[in-house]
């Protein structure tokens, strides 16, 4: 999968791979989505949009869906 161009939203899918989560292209207007490893049960599936129109912002909202995510322990971990 070819990288995101924006840096802070790049860092935050890094972040989403260490905690287990699988980054998929989409076929539609989103760069890719995002799955929660426990899924949507727990989680929905989150679109990671190419070109945001705020990326910082995006990339905290990013952030905040990760942190919020109920699966798992690994936020002990970070």
């Amino acid at each position: 999968m070819p990288k995101h161009p924006n840096k802070e939203i790049r860092a935050v899918i890094a972040e989403f791979e260490a905690a287990g989560w699988r980054i998929e292209p989409s076929p539609g207007h989103p760069w890719g989505r995002g799955y929660c490893p426990g899924g949507p049960e727990y989680c929905p599936p989150r679109s990671i949009w190419s070109t945001p129109r705020g990326s910082e912002r995006f990339a905290k909202r990013l952030r905040h869906y990760l942190n919020e995510c109920p699966y798992g322990d690994w936020k002990d971990e970070h």
